[in-house]
Parts: structure tokens; C-alpha cells; sequence
């Protein structure tokens, strides 16, 4: 089963999974970098019996620090089957193998889409915390999300907007939709990615890039410390020519990989460094 955001399966959630609201999942395994987030915002602790080993690394989660001491897998129906869950959460791209063998032993497999945008997010975390018997939670840090995108949205009111790329090793860039897209519109620029063609993600080589002429080059950075010739490639002199010498606007990329109220401080920062740059 699949959470939707198109809210076709709104009512159906917890009755296909075989759960019922007066018994929340009390052994849940989390089998996806996203839906741990979820199980690490608004589930207790004592009912998460295991999350992705992806969930484990701070490089990859913003909420790896809660996630410390939790029974890690590495996605296999095995490792799940072996903690006997009573809810599996799963991603679109988590192994297909692993979830059919899960569903025809009888765990209750929960798919979980990752939202791209404000709205799905709201709607994705009520979904959940309803799954998880965290209704009220779910609503508390919904509305805290709303505010915080609401205060960027006031403190950027009548400045001039600019125009933007991500840009990123190997000439990765985010279009629409997507949680950076959505974010770049919020923190008040504009992203070019769509005109140059660029759907949700694209690669876009140097020479397009300077023909586009943007005012701002956003980094979702990732793992800062690790030299590759893929990322070098960002301190080409043509670019610093280009931007004038601008330094890319830099915001954690692990903050817009899954689309929780996290989303709000990738907003903030993003906001905050476009208001410190030249």
C-alpha cells in the first residue's frame, strides 16, 4: 500500500495496512532514509524497532542524532522479518524483492511517496502520525513548520527577487517539482532550472550554465570534507568569472532529501544567506 498525496487513499491508510487506531504499531521497522524520519519525529522511540542504516548517518539525516543506539538494516526482508515488525515502512525505491516477500508473508508493508512540495509535506506527516497513533504530535509540528515558512515568506515581503540555479558536482541541478524548488520560491528567487528543460533533477553543463547568467548558484552540500573531481569542478575559474565572484548560497542538502517540517530551516538558511550575499 501507498500513502498518496493526492489524498485518494487519505481514509484508507491504517485499515489496508491491517492496523487499527486504538492500537498504535508498537515493533516498527523503517526500512527507507525517509520514513525513518518519520518514525524519529513522531514515534516513540521504544516502538521503532529498526531504521535504514541511512537513517544512522549524519551525513544523510538531519535527525541522526536521534537515531543513535537504534537497530540499523540494510533493507533486506530478512533483517525486517527477524525483528518481527508489526509495521514495515517503506519508500517508492526501496527494494521491490524485499516489500513483495514482506506482503506475501503477511507484515503489514506500508509505501510511503515522498512529498515535493509544502502541502504534501502537511498532508504526508497527518497521514503518518494518524498510522502512528501521533495525530497531535503530527498537528504541533505541522503548524510550527507553517510558521517558520511563513516568517521567511514576511521578512522577504517587497525585496526584489533574483534569479538562481543549483548547481553541484557533475553539473547536478534541482528543477520542478522539488523541495529546493520550493524553497528557492520561498527564500525569494527565482529558479532558472525549468526554462533550461529541467524537470525534477537534470544535469546542466558548464557552458549552459553561464549562458544562463544567474544571479545566485545554490550548493546543497553533502559531505564537504569527502575531494572528488566531480565537485572540483565548482571552482572552475569561468564560474568566479561569471558570479563576480559571489560565493555559492550554501544549505545542507540532507535538510531537503525527504520532505518533513525540516524543510522549514533548509528555508531559513537559504533566506538568510541570500540576505548576506553581495
Amino acid at each position: 500500500m501507498r500513502i498518496e498525496l493526492a489524498g485518494v487513499l487519505a481514509c484508507c491508510v491504517m485499515a489496508a495496512a491491517g492496523l487499527a487506531a486504538a492500537a498504535p504499531p508498537q515493533r516498527i521497522v523503517s526500512m527507507n532514509l525517509c520514513t525513518d524520519q518519520y518514525a524519529l519525529l513522531l514515534a516513540p522511540r521504544a516502538r521503532i524497532a529498526s531504521i535504514s542504516f541511512l537513517g544512522a548517518d549524519p551525513a544523510e539525516s538531519p535527525l541522526a542524532d536521534r537515531a543513535a543506539g537504534l537497530p540499523v538494516n540494510y533493507g533486506t526482508a530478512e533483517e525486517a522479518i527477524a525483528l518481527t515488525p508489526d509495521l514495515v515502512l517503506t519508500g517508492t525505491y526501496t527494494t521491490a524483492g524485499a516489500k513483495a516477500m514482506l506482503r506475501r508473508l503477511g507484515y503489514p508493508v506500508v509505501e510511503v511517496d515522498n512529498p515535493t512540495g509544502f502541502a504534501g509535506i502537511a498532508e504526508t506527516m497527518r497521514r503518518m502520525g494518524a498510522l502512528f497513533g501521533a495525530e497531535d504530535e503530527a498537528e504541533t509540528q505541522v503548524a510550527a513548520m507553517q510558521r517558520r515558512l511563513a516568517a521567511v515568506v514576511d521578512a522577504r515581503r517587497g525585496r526584489p527577487r533574483a534569479q538562481a540555479l543549483v548547481y553541484d558536482a557533475n553539473g547536478f541541478t534541482v528543477g520542478r517539482p522539488s523541495l529546493a524548488d520550493a524553497v528557492m520560491d520561498l527564500a525569494g528567487l527565482d529558479n532558472l532550472a525549468p526554462s533550461l528543460g529541467i524537470d525534477a533533477y537534470g544535469q546542466l553543463g558548464l557552458e549552459d550554465l553561464l549562458i544562463a547568467r544567474p544571479r545566485h548558484l545554490v550548493r546543497l552540500v553533502y559531505r564537504p570534507d569527502a575531494v572528488s573531481l566531480a565537485s572540483a569542478a565548482l571552482r572552475h575559474p569561468a564560474i568566479d568569472a561569471a558570479m563576480g565572484g559571489r560565493p555559492f548560497l550554501d544549505i545542507p542538502g540532507r535538510l531537503l532529501t525527504c520532505g518533513t517540517p525540516l524543510v522549514a530551516e533548509a528555508a531559513e538558511r537559504l533566506a538568510a544567506a541570500v540576505e548576506r550575499a553581495p
